[in-house]
């Protein structure tokens, strides 16, 4: 939408340059009664300030300077100042005081030419809508003074100031409607090979689509930061954001373990939105999962979180450090004839663990990690956090599996946080009424230990202990297909989770 946007404001801007300058040629030329008008400083400045603004949004949209939404929002001050150009231009001679005012003034009809020509939200449009109306009397009061000739009374100036009023009433009706079908029409744009089907999900700064490779047919998840949200920032945060996006992109690009969700593409849209595209998976998280069906078997937990160790691992040796692992970032999906399968998501807050002196990529106001399964080094904000942290996640991740309840349930993140900072855990035998083998209780514990030094110092060591657990009963391939057979047939359409637009807020 923005990016059609941005071509009609630079087509309206060479239209509005040629318009000008045949008109007052064709004016001099036809009505040389009013040759003293045209010869006025204040009439030429009027007219070389519309050529010269014209030009130049012209030379702006096409050079691609900057973005198409901020270019929409630049058309809206081209429409304001524009406006007061043209209420000089018609005011550039005496009004005679003794006749009555008839007709509109021309910067009505300038008002809704650029309202169906430039599209953004509706409370922009109006307000420079209105703001161009009041343009009719502020540049006759202005030209009046500096001309030196009396002004009209009060109630002619209104008659024609009235014009361009309504003018900019209907804006807000016409704006409204357009930018509701540009909207609609924008949900079937193509982010480079893919076209963009269906909206999965919706958070505060982004959206997650169903796509289709426009030539392999392939279908895929697209993560969109939209180019409004990162222009709502100021520099820095937007800044910020970019490169949160990108890091998260490369990291998941470095990881070749089949439990880490592939990614496909990234790249920067038209509009300026960034965006990468990943594999559609078909399944759901492990929060919905515990939410639907209630606390799973030990052998069922064991098999989830140890697969969730391969991607971890993987991310350890590259010195790459998940910092935000909780059951909504774990995706148990059908994959090929495989079940059960567990995907890592969301790595958009992964640390480059190898390189302790990198500056933290942080906003204002947003925490790195989740209360309710952040580590307490995390909660204290200590700057060297490691792959411990991702195990005490990991440990976090696995007690809510097996008891369909947090760690630790608190009023507030805050006294979350605090809690994993101060107070020791219940084990999980206390509160299911499952049964919990000792060996994997012991091992979930050994994760959610305070001090680091005495967690598993990596998933590969957290892998091989509860590789070690031999007395639970394994999940085999033949239950997890009955599992699925009977709550997620193949026919059950893919579900992305629900909680990945709000991960997109960064």
């Amino acid at each position: 939408m923005a990016v059609q946007g941005a071509r009609r404001v630079g087509t309206l801007a060479i239209l509005t340059a040629v318009t000008i300058i045949v008109g007052s040629v064709a004016q001099s030329a036809l009505q040389p009664e009013l040759a003293s008008a045209y010869k006025s400083q204040l009439y030429r400045l009027a007219v070389l300030f519309m050529v010269l603004a014209s030009v130049g949004l012209a030379a702006l949209q096409r050079s691609k300077l900057v973005y198409p939404r901020v270019l929409l929002d630049l058309g809206l001050l081209f429409e304001i100042t524009g406006a007061f150009a043209l209420g000089i231009t018609e005011n550039a001679i005496p009004w005679l005081v003794d006749r009555p005012v008839r007709g509109a003034s021309l910067i009505a009809i300038w008002i809704s030419v650029c309202s169906l020509t430039i599209p953004n939200k509706p409370w922009k449009s109006f307000t420079a809508a209105l703001i161009s109306a009041g343009m009719v009397p502020a540049a006759h009061l202005l030209s009046a003074h500096l001309l030196g000739y009396p002004p009209l009374p009060w109630n002619r100036l209104a008659a024609f100031t009235l014009s361009a009023v309504f003018m900019s009433g209907w804006t807000f009706i016409l704006s409204t409607r357009m930018y509701r079908m540009e909207t609609e029409l924008s949900r079937a744009r193509e982010l480079g090979n893919y076209r963009l089907e269906n909206l999965l999900g919706k958070g505060g700064m982004g959206e997650v689509w169903r796509a289709r490779h426009r030539l392999l047919r392939r279908d895929a998840a697209v993560k969109v930061v939209s180019p409004d949200a990162i222009s709502t920032l100021g520099g820095r945060e937007a800044n910020d954001i970019r490169q949160r996006f990108e890091k998260e992109a490369q990291a998941i690009a470095s990881l070749r373990s089949p439990h880490t969700v592939a990614l496909y593409d990234f790249g920067v849209s038209d509009e300026g939105g960034l965006y990468y595209v990943m594999e559609l998976l078909d399944g759901l998280d492990l929060d919905n999962l515990v939410r639907r069906y209630g606390a799973q078997p030990a052998g069922r937990v064991i098999s989830l979180i140890r697969q969730a160790c391969d991607s971890l691992d993987e991310a350890n040796d590259l010195g790459l450090v998940h910092r935000d692992i909780k059951p909504s970032n774990l995706f148990v999906c059908r994959l090929g004839k495989h079940v059960d399968f567990v995907k890592v998501l969301d790595f958009g807050l992964v640390k480059a663990a190898l390189n302790p002196g990198q500056t933290q990529l942080s906003l204002e106001g947003i925490t790195t990690g989740t209360p309710a399964f952040m580590a307490p080094e995390q909660g204290l904000g200590e700057p060297n956090v490691d792959a411990r942290a991702d195990i005490y996640g990991l440990g976090c991740v696995a007690y809510f599996l097996l008891t369909g309840e947090l760690v630790f349930e608190e009023r507030t993140p805050m006294a979350t946080a605090l809690a994993h900072i101060q107070k020791p855990p219940a084990p999980p035998s206390q509160r299911s009424e499952l049964e919990i083998p000792a060996s994997l209780e012991r091992v979930v514990m050994a994760c959610l230990e305070k001090n680091r030094e005495n967690r598993p110092q990596g998933a590969a060591e957290l892998a091989r202990l509860l590789d070690e657990c031999t007395d639970v009963a394994p999940w085999t391939r033949a239950e997890a297909a009955r599992w699925w057979e009977t709550h997620l047939p193949a026919a059950t359409a893919a579900i992305l989770h629900p909680t990945s637009a709000r991960e997109a807020r960064m």
